[in-house]
């Protein structure tokens, strides 16, 4: 009956654990507004992404992008990550959350295929996802495979010979998520 009560002992030991694991990863989700856009710098749980502050030329050669991290982004996000700290929200709307800017700009010729994202890097339209978690979404192709794997640090960047992204991961879904917010409506570009 000892070993009993000691599995079971372990089992709620465990069932608590993912309970509070649970907890926070949808809270941190949570930490975007319902309705708003991104710009997005990650696509973990726990990130803190710009939100779409102003658009311009949407779908055309000349289509722009601004966001921040908004207060009220940053408030929900220092409850769950730095409860304790009065200062957080101002300091990450301040400080953009990991980029260190309180603006972040993308731009893109949309019928061309071509988008500068917020990390600085040019990225060609590739097509789109044929299956996985992306499936369907925008993919995307790099001349710079180095700065692609400095700039995002989520595990899955990896590129073929052209410079095509292959895994739907690390900066995938954040580069897929600039594009549709600039490129919303406009037929998708050519393949080359």
């Amino acid at each position: 009956m000892q070993t009993l009560g000691r599995a079971f002992g372990i089992s709620l030991a465990w069932l608590g654990a993912a309970a509070v694991f649970v907890a926070v990863f949808s809270t941190a989700g949570a930490a975007q507004s319902a309705g708003s856009e991104y710009l997005p710098i990650c696509n973990l749980p726990k990130c803190l992404n710009p939100q779409v502050t102003f658009k311009s030329g949407i779908g055309t050669a000349t289509a722009l992008a601004e966001a921040k991290i908004s207060t009220e982004d940053a408030t929900k996000w220092c409850a769950t990550y730095k409860p304790r700290d009065k200062y957080c929200p101002k300091e990450q709307v301040q400080s953009g959350w990991v980029g260190f800017r309180s603006l972040y700009r993308a731009n893109a010729d949309c019928p061309a295929g071509r988008m500068t994202a917020i990390d600085g890097g040019t990225y060609t339209y590739a097509g789109v996802w044929e299956d996985g978690a992306g499936k369907g979404r925008p993919r995307f192709a790099t001349s710079k495979p180095r700065v692609l794997a400095q700039k995002w640090d989520e595990p899955g960047v990896t590129l073929d010979g052209s410079g095509t992204i292959t895994g739907w991961g690390g900066g995938s879904p954040n580069l897929a998520a600039q594009w549709e917010v600039l490129c919303a409506g406009a037929p998708a570009p050519a393949v080359k």
